[in-house]
Order: C-alpha cells, then structure tokens, then sequence
C-alpha cells in the first residue's frame, strides 16, 4: 500500500512540472507582446533618432529617441515629444527602471518602431532620465 502512495505521488509531482511546461527560467524576459527583448550589442548608427525619422520607419526599426513625456493616455500609453514632432509610445512597468519622471525631466527612450494599421507607436524598452 505504501508503494502504491509512493508511486501515485512522483507520477503526481511528475505530471505538474511537465504540465508546466518543465523548466522555467526566472531570468528570462519576454517583453510587451510576448516577443523577446533584445540583449547585448545594439549598432546605434542603426537606430531611427527622431521622432520624424521614426513615424516613416518600417516596423521592428530600433529608435534610440531625446525628448519627454508630454501626456499620459492610459496607464502605459504616452505621448513623447522631441524637436522634429510627437509620437505614442507604450512603456511597461519594466522599462522605467525604478525611475520617476516628470513632464519637465529630458529623457532618453529606447526601443523599437510598433507600426499598426491606423497609427505608429514605440514600444519602450528601456527609458533613461538625462
């Protein structure tokens, strides 16, 4: 009876960790939309820096942007504005890096251009105050 109790439990323990989908790393990142965030070497002589330049780039452009925030829209929408004009941008919780930024505060955002049939937007993975 106790092999049987035994065998019931590992096959029980066995089950749940293969349901999950066996290993997780608690390391790894996904970023917004479940696509992973880029790590490691980033060519700046690549990346869009303005937000003209920006509007017309194709999607997934990197975008390494100066401006500020000048509104929030929701509770990760924004609207950032530099010298060339304004664009929306979704930041997550993860991007801000425990900062707190003002409308007043410059700052530096990098990510990447988020084309969608009506409008383009840049998704925020990293925002730095200058």
């Amino acid at each position: 009876m106790k092999n049987v109790i035994l065998i019931t439990s590992l096959l029980a323990v066995s089950t749940a960790a293969v349901a999950k989908g066996g290993f997780q790393d608690s390391n790894h990142y996904k970023g917004g939309k479940g696509e992973h965030v880029q790590q490691g070497f980033v060519d700046e002589s690549r990346m869009v820096k303005s937000v003209s330049e920006a509007l017309k780039a194709d999607d997934y452009t990197p975008v390494l942007l100066v401006g500020s925030i000048v509104k929030q829209i929701d509770s990760d929408e924004f609207i950032f504005k530099d010298s060339t004009g304004e664009v929306q941008i979704d930041v997550k919780k993860r991007a801000w890096g425990g900062q707190t930024i003002t409308p007043q505060d410059t700052i530096e955002i990098q990510g990447k251009v988020d084309k969608e049939w009506s409008y383009t937007e840049i998704d925020v993975h990293r925002v730095t105050k200058k």
